[in-house]
């Protein structure tokens, strides 16, 4: 048995031509067995550099370049790219592997010239309104690894676009370490992380030519190697890989996101980070690292939405054999409470949804007498249900005398007499609700806290360590819930959260509820989603607005950047509907004809409401072009383009996605706005903004926006 190794770039190459991947999957198992290997055709270009490159033979018209490493008894294949025919002939023969001398990172490196840069200068002298992006010496950068050439025209830069663009060129560790020393990262912070696995700076850590297969392992296990290459370890690996789609955020994680899913914790720890920065795929690799650690322990891995549970529950099996799964519980929270009253014995009741609690809301209003004038400010519905879930439920008050003392942070100031008639207002609507034998999810989650403390909670409820995706979106009472179904202790909670995608929970700070992270955090800002044009664009619609997360402090944007580069995104004007709509179609369809190699499904058209959605469903059919409604669970439909609401689109991504209906009047809807007061109004675009961040981060390399009149106000310019 040899043992394979495939670099990213391979990866990506079967994913612009998915046809290549059953020729590719058997190139790999006949590798990996080492036998049979002369149907392969294995050659050595023609003035190879590196004696141990070769091609291999995928299709007649494409060749895959390797390199042959390790001994005749410890082999190793290591599968560089997939190319056609001639071209990776002339790729194969200026390859050349290596441990890198500073840190023993391995490498590929190969003649790719970098990018002429236009403003380049040898005598570039930085400016205060540009300044030098990496302000250090050539040779100090060549100390801890980066290439004398790179180095040399990286440090006198002073524009963020040319060095991402001189950064595509570089090995992928380089390149981050470069991006990382422009955002203000320091020197040896950089030489640490990209080298913590190393003996130390200006070492020859392992020997260029791999002859000991024992080196070749310890520079292939490195972090900063394991950016670009994966090991295949043992029939299972391959087995999963060969039986789903392999992703490349399964394996191929920055030194950031490793120790994060792999570095034992005394307590609750937060990770925090923008829209495709990764907190995902962090979350899934630490449930798995610490199922495999402790073979007895019992981990819950939940999220807000059902939807996100399914994806979490269904992208986990790529990751783990079924032995580790099942100690695995993949739950939403508010379906984690239902089961937890429903094991304990609670009777089932069905859920009011959110609109018609705000129409029992008013009418509990209606139904309470000697209501005073002035109570009209927090007489709205939308006042009331607010109050209801995040002070009352939230703060688990039992009693109108315990209402009175509650100091209520954050929210509105009322006076004692307020809180006095706002406490039989509360009253009248569980008195409605109890009528109509319902409830809603927040209190079924408050009492299956009551149930979690005490002795009443079921054993297979009860877990040694808890991971939470998408923790903005949590309520109070969600939060009382995981405290209690987990013991505070070493990797108790583990917390992945971005203010900027609150869509459903309220502004809170989870010390409150017994979740102490301070000291304990970490912040992603690195994007394997998007290009930097489509991130640049997205996060132009947060500027000027201050996000607070769960430990109170402050979430920026700031230093978030991308190494994919794409075409800008486009916006459309519309004088109608129908016009824009026409628009959305023919655009599509351009992108159907232009990548057939990609199916319907990787691109997606996301609006605000449902009515919307379904109207465009119909055009899209009626133009024959293939369209699917975004399952709840999060399916995709692969056969249809995917039209889906901004909403359901959370947690998914798509290759290309138009964004429309972004017009004044409908993003936020105008009549919401009008039927409310200045608090809620601000909460309606606030919310509204976080959700058309979310839509704008959803594709990986085009956005269009498009809307009918005059544009939304959270819209940037321009």
């Amino acid at each position: 048995m040899a043992t394979v190794v495939f670099a990213k770039e391979f990866q990506k190459n079967l994913n612009v031509d998915g046809s290549l991947k059953p020729r590719a999957w058997d190139l790999l198992t006949k590798l990996s067995t080492d036998q049979d290997l002369t149907g392969l055709d294995l050659k050595m270009p023609k003035g190879a550099r590196d004696s141990r490159v070769r091609t291999a033979r995928v299709t007649d018209n494409h060749r895959a370049v390797l390199f042959a490493a390790g001994t005749a008894d410890d082999k190793y294949y290591v599968l560089v790219a997939i190319r056609p025919h001639d071209d990776a002939y002339e790729f194969a023969a200026k390859a050349t592997m290596r441990a890198n001398p500073a840190n023993g990172v391995f490498e590929v490196l190969h003649d790719q010239e970098l990018p002429e840069l236009l403003t380049f200068e040898e005598s570039r002298v930085s400016t205060p309104d540009r300044p030098l992006l990496v302000p250090y010496r050539a040779e100090e950068l060549e100390a801890i690894g980066i290439l004398p050439e790179l180095a040399r025209r990286a440090v006198l830069l002073t524009d963020e676009g040319e060095l991402t663009d001189l950064c595509i060129a570089a090995p992928e560790w380089q390149a981050t370490a470069l991006l990382d020393l422009a955002c203000d990262v320091s020197l040896d912070v950089v030489k640490e992380q990209y080298g913590r696995d190393s003996s130390g700076p200006g070492t020859s850590v392992i020997p260029a030519d791999f002859d000991d297969p024992t080196q070749l392992r310890e520079s292939l296990s490195r972090s900063a190697s394991r950016m670009e290459f994966v090991v295949v370890e043992g029939d299972e690996h391959l087995r999963r890989m060969l039986d789903g789609d392999f992703m490349a955020w399964r394996t191929f994680l920055h030194p950031d996101q490793r120790q994060l899913v792999e570095r034992p914790r005394k307590g609750s720890f937060r990770v925090t980070g923008g829209a495709g920065t990764g907190k995902t795929v962090v979350a899934m690799h630490r449930a798995v690292v610490l199922a495999t650690r402790n073979p007895e322990a019992r981990i819950l891995l939940t999220t807000y939405t059902k939807n996100l549970a399914n994806q979490l529950k269904s992208d986990l099996r790529g990751l783990a054999e079924q032995s580790v799964l099942q100690r695995i519980d993949v739950s939403g929270v508010d379906q984690l409470a239902r089961t937890i009253v429903a094991r304990a014995g609670g009777a089932r009741t069905r859920i009011m949804q959110d609109q018609d609690q705000l129409r029992l809301w008013h009418r509990a209003v209606e139904d309470t007498p000697d209501l005073a004038a002035g109570d009209d400010g927090w007489c709205t519905p939308h006042f009331l249900k607010a109050e209801y879930e995040q002070v009352i439920l939230g703060m688990e008050i039992r009693s109108a005398n315990a209402y009175l003392d509650e100091k209520r942070r954050g929210r509105p100031r009322l006076t004692r007499v307020q809180k006095t008639r706002l406490w039989r207002v509360v009253e009248k609507f569980r008195e409605l609700l109890s009528g109509q034998e319902k409830t809603t999810y927040l209190d079924i989650a408050v009492q299956a806290v009551g149930i979690a403390r005490s002795s009443g909670l079921p054993v297979l409820n009860r877990y040694d360590h808890v991971i939470v995706d998408e923790g903005q979106d949590l309520a109070a009472a969600h939060w009382r819930l995981l405290r209690a179904v987990v013991p505070a202790g070493l990797d108790d909670l583990f917390i992945c959260e971005d203010a900027h995608q609150r869509l459903y929970g309220d502004r809170l700070v989870i010390s409150r509820y017994g979740i102490e992270t301070r000291g304990r955090s970490q912040r992603l800002t690195l994007n394997y989603r998007t290009t930097r044009q489509v991130l640049g664009y997205a996060t132009r619609l947060l500027a000027g607005v201050d996000y607070i997360d769960l430990a109170d402090e402050d979430d920026s944007t700031e230093f978030y950047r991308s190494l994919l580069v794409g075409p800008e995104p486009i916006t459309h004007a519309s004088q109608t509907w129908q016009e824009e709509k026409n628009f959305i179609v023919e655009t599509v369809r351009r992108w159907l004809d232009e990548h057939q190699n990609q199916s319907p499904g990787a691109f997606a058209v996301l609006v605000h409401q449902v009515d919307l959605r379904d109207k465009l469903v119909r055009e899209l059919r009626s133009a024959g072009v293939p369209a699917a409604v975004l399952e709840p669970d999060g399916t995709v439909e692969a056969s249809g383009v995917q039209v889906a609401t901004m909403h359901r689109a959370k947690g998914t991504e798509f290759a290309r996605c138009v964004v429309a209906g972004v017009s004044e009047d409908m993003l936020p809807p105008r009549w919401r706005l009008a039927e409310v007061d200045e608090e809620q109004r601000e909460e309606i675009i606030a919310r509204d903004r976080n959700l058309l961040y979310v839509a704008c981060t959803r594709p990986r390399d085009q956005l269009v926006i498009t809307w009918t009149g005059r544009r939304s106000m959270l819209l940037p310019p321009g």
